[in-house]
Parts: C-alpha cells; structure tokens; sequence
C-alpha cells in the first residue's frame, strides 16, 4: 500500500515538477522563504521537517507509451529546477507541502491525462473548490481516498500538496487547510 501510494504521489510530484523550460527559473518568489513554517501548519502537527534538494527528472529514451512520452517531457521541463518541501504529522495523518522554483502545471496535467487511463491503481481527479481553482489547481485522491494530492500555480512556483491518513481516508479539512495557507503565503511574498 505504502509503495502504491508512493508511486502515485511520485507521478503527480514528477509530472509536477518538470513541466516547464529552464528559462522559467528565474521566480520572482523564493521557495525556501515562502514554504509554510511548523507555526503554519494545522494546529496539533508534530515531526515538522525542511528538505531541500534538486527537482526530480525522468530518465531519458523510456519513452515507449504517450504515458513515458509525457513523463520524460516533464522530467526534461525540471531539469535544473529546485523544490523545498516541509513534511509533518498530526494524529495518522501524513502531510507534504512542496514548492519548486518553476511553473510545472501543464506538464503535470499533460502526465495526468496520458497516464490516468494506463496505469492501474492511477489517482482520480478530484473537484476543486472555487476559491483555489483560479490558480489552475488539479486535485486527486487515491483508490480508497486514503492520499489526497493538489498542484497549483502561484506566481511562477509550483505548489504541491499531499496529505495521507493510510488506511483511513485522507483529512479533507486538513488537506484544504494547508493548501490556503501555501496559496497565501506565496501571494504575501514580496
């Protein structure tokens, strides 16, 4: 189970965050001052953690399917990139915020839509609430509900968000939450 979530987490994180030129790395907001501080994150959080490190790439030539087509385009998008992520706890649940100093958006939604239908076990794609959809959000939550997961654009980053309560469903309330707060703290940045 932890490794099916991993992998679904991991396509959305990839297809996330290697979507867009290396041109576009040059945001006027900085990851690592905008990521949400252990104050930030929902009241009763715990374990809170800061990893920085480069953008994940997909290896090139395993393109055999548009699903691998869509994943090396995006691994070749965030080449280059950075992404800073604060991961902690509350109660059983999982929570992951993640910036990347590009646009990775359409890269990202192009791997949805080549790999959803290929890949069992693919996350379903979620509504999104109308205060978040402006900012292109795209939202989905594993078989079971058990792993909720969000990108967005704000501001020529890429926000990534991911709460996970294996093997009850995931917090919605937690997981919108910490969304809002990411939205508004980069929207703050000077």
């Amino acid at each position: 189970m932890i490794a099916r979530r991993i992998a679904a987490a991991g396509a959305l994180a990839l297809a996330a965050t290697a979507s867009v030129p290396a041109l576009a790395s040059a945001a006027p907001v900085q990851p690592t001052r905008a990521l949400l501080t252990a104050a930030e994150f929902p009241s009763g959080s715990s374990q809170y953690t800061v990893m920085h490190r480069p953008a994940p790439t997909a290896p090139a030539g395993a393109a055999g399917t548009s699903c691998d087509a869509a994943r090396e385009r995006l691994g070749a998008a965030s080449a280059g990139g950075r992404s800073t992520e604060a991961v902690a706890y509350r109660d059983r649940t999982y929570a992951s915020v993640e910036l990347t100093d590009r646009p990775l958006l359409d890269p990202i939604r192009a791997v949805i839509t080549a790999c959803t239908d290929s890949e069992p076990g693919a996350p379903t794609t979620l509504a999104v609430p109308r205060d978040v959809s402006r900012y292109g959000a795209i939202t989905a939550s594993t078989e079971g509900g058990t792993t909720l997961e969000t990108v967005a654009e704000v501001r020529g980053i890429t926000i990534q968000v991911l709460v996970d309560a294996s093997p009850d469903g995931a917090d919605h309330a937690t997981f919108w939450e910490l969304l809002r707060a990411q939205i508004a703290k980069v929207e703050r940045q000077p």
